[in-house]
């Protein structure tokens, strides 16, 4: 079945490639009729604004609409819709995989594989649940290593949350939106400038009760007491592109249930965290734009507790981390060239509950870079070049230390046959340091019988090369691309047992060879036909062709070979009507089987969700009122994005929003 699906999705994308492509090396003149897209700009790639047709990476960017399209609370929310594996424990704990590698969410980014940013700096966690949506600008997606540009823990990809600032006249918005099992969520926000002064912000609090499952079973303890939510970005222009900012962020989230298996219903276990930070940024440029530089500082805490409150009503495990950092960076922008040089600097403190009391597991990482760019060839040959050097220091809370050093590099290139034909080729490397708890841990988990585990002070960091080659062919209202990538992951942290010391000890093992083709494709037909209003069907998928696990020679656990979302978006802006239905599909996978029930798979699933909104009222001076409804899982799909952990039936969301 996978076979015919990867055929059947390759001949169309080749099929509307060779429908739509001109003649090679033939410049096509648009028409006054022809549909005029403006260029698309990002920032994650290079660490400054620049045109997307010039990257020598795979980028995928979600807008403001595509956020506001659902009723999405965090980032799961969103990259859920659009094909990314999900591992979802209900509400709590989420994580995210891209190209074969994944988030950490039992701790904080740095165990990662895939970094979470959050306007370009380390999140501080690796919990998509923690991440809201509430006042987004967008979401720029790197599919592939990005340590030369972020550092430590980037192998998979980057995922960067933009949030808003305020622009134009003055505008605020308020939002209720009620669901099934008892869900209901109220917001408010506000945004605009005000002379020299900017400021956008958001406010919103949801709760909810436990859900049914598809097949009509009432999954207990799957609700949540409060989830706020609080976003706020304001800034101060002083001189023309010179500006100084200030954001805060902050999401908290209560009594949420920890349900443990569906077959071993708990009742009353629940989980307290949350997530904030602030930031201090200054963007600034000569008047000329020769010159641009960036300034941060930032500092946040990351918390989580869980509770049983059959045995005590104090905290049965925490965990708090503090975190800090700097980054400042410069470039240079000749017409021939672009060179941006700068220093980062991140610190984390953790404390647990088998930390020495007082005391914390810590992590030094000062680190510089250097990225280069050119344009050959009247700008239809683009090569970049990057490398990085990081030097970090982890020290455990009884004393012991470790430092070491890395370099990652990078290299790439874009040719341009035409204005809407281009092939890009990547070369990057990447790395994950060892944490506190791998390197120095000692603590006897007998009691649950997992028996000693101890960690190894002589761990390298893991280490990925990554090589990826891609063509993209963008006319008009059509988009596509195809991406093909193959990843060397060595020294993979993984733990093997000592039958003389009787102990679990981590180790460095073999990695893994993961290798595949990534696929887009959006056309809106409405604009290709001059039709009044927007028909877009779209397609995108992943297709792992190697997933090896070099220690065990078998595929990589929880990895599916297939990922993809396909659907269908239609808008009228007259009438003030938008629709979309979107289906994802996650295929099989591979598990270890800790509910006991002799399962070696996670089957495959398909989850359909349709979101239709409306303009109700618009008065030309007093703002618009709007409805929105959606259906997730429409098809009532039973389905676990983790084993035993059954995910909602066919769930249903209304809501009413005020914007002026």
């Amino acid at each position: 079945m996978m076979k015919h699906l990867f055929v059947r999705c390759s001949a169309l994308l080749l099929g509307v490639l060779m429908f739509a492509l001109p003649a090679w090396g033939e410049e096509t003149i648009p028409s006054e009729t022809s549909p005029q897209v403006m260029e698309t700009m990002v920032v994650t790639s290079g660490r400054i604004k620049e045109k997307k047709e010039n990257l020598t990476t795979n980028i995928t960017i979600y807008t403001q609409e595509d956020i506001q399209q659902a009723s999405v609370q965090d980032l799961s929310d969103v990259l859920a819709k659009e094909g990314f594996m999900i591992r979802e424990y209900p509400n709590s704990t989420i994580s995210v995989s891209i190209r074969g590698l994944r988030t950490d969410t039992h701790g904080n980014d740095l165990a990662s594989n895939v970094l979470i940013l959050i306007n370009g700096r380390r999140a501080g966690t690796g919990n998509l649940a923690k991440i809201a949506m509430d006042n987004v600008e967008r979401i720029e997606l790197i599919r592939g290593p990005g340590s030369v540009q972020y550092g430590a823990s980037a192998m998979g990809g980057v995922v960067n949350v933009i949030t808003k600032q305020g622009d134009g006249k003055p505008s605020f918005f308020v939002e209720s939106n009620l669901g099934s099992w008892n869900y209901k969520d109220a917001s408010a926000g506000f945004s605009g400038q005000f002379k020299d002064f900017d400021i956008s912000a958001t406010l919103s609090k949801s709760s909810q009760d436990d859900y049914d499952t598809a097949d009509g079973a009432r999954y207990y303890n799957t609700g949540y007491d409060s989830k706020e939510r609080v976003s706020f970005n304001a800034g101060w222009t002083f001189a023309p592109d010179n500006r100084v900012g200030f954001t805060y962020s902050g999401y908290e989230g209560e009594k949420i249930g920890k349900p443990n298996y569906l077959s071993k219903n708990d009742l009353d276990d629940y989980i307290d965290h949350s997530l904030k930070s602030v930031d201090l940024v200054y963007d600034g440029q000569t008047s000329d734009g020769f010159l641009l530089w960036n300034l941060r500082y930032f500092k946040g805490k990351d918390e989580y507790e869980t509770f049983d409150p059959s045995t005590s009503s104090e905290h049965d495990y925490y965990r708090d981390t503090d975190h800090q950092g700097a980054q400042a960076q410069l470039t240079a922008k000749w017409d021939f060239a672009h060179v941006t040089a700068g220093i980062d600097w991140t610190d984390y403190a953790i404390s647990n509950t088998k930390t020495i009391a007082g005391k914390e597991n810590t992590y030094e990482n000062p680190a510089a870079f250097l990225l280069v760019k050119t344009n050959l060839m009247d700008d239809k040959l683009i090569l970049s070049a990057g490398g990085r050097y990081d030097k970090y220091e982890v020290e455990s809370d009884d004393g012991k230390s470790k430092d070491d050093t890395n370099w990652s590099s990078s290299v790439g290139a874009v040719y341009k046959f035409t204005s809407d034909l281009s092939v890009r080729a990547n070369y990057a490397e990447a790395f994950r340091m060892p944490t506190a708890n791998e390197l120095f841990m000692y603590n006897d988990y007998s009691a649950w019988g997992m028996g000693i585990w101890s960690g190894n002070p002589d761990l390298n960091p893991e280490k990925s090369k990554t090589y990826e080659i891609g063509l993209d062919y963008n006319k008009g209202s059509l988009t596509s691309g195809i991406t093909y990538f193959h990843t060397d992951f060595d020294d993979k942290i993984g733990y093997a047992y000592d039958a003389v010391a009787n102990v679990t000890r981590y180790e460095n093992i073999k990695g893994a060879t993961i290798s595949g083709i990534e696929a887009n494709l959006q056309w809106d037909m409405g604009s290709l036909f001059g039709w009044s209003y927007e028909l877009v069907p779209y397609a995108s998928f992943t297709a792992l062709t190697e997933i090896k696990n070099e220690e065990t020679g078998k595929d990589l656990q929880y990895t599916p070979e297939w990922t993809a979302a396909y659907g269908l978006r239609f808008a009228n802006g007259e009438q003030g009507f938008s629709s979309r239905l979107n289906f994802s599909y996650i295929g099989e996978q591979d598990i270890t089987d800790y509910e006991k029930t002799g399962a070696k798979t996670l089957d495959r699933y398909t989850v359909a969700d349709l979101v239709i909104s409306k303009r109700l009222f618009s008065f030309e001076k007093y703002g618009a009122v709007s409805i929105k409804a959606e259906i997730t899982n429409l098809f009532n799909e039973s389905y676990a994005a983790v084993q035993g952990y059954t995910m909602p039936g066919r769930t249903f969301y209304a809501g009413l929003r005020y914007a002026f």
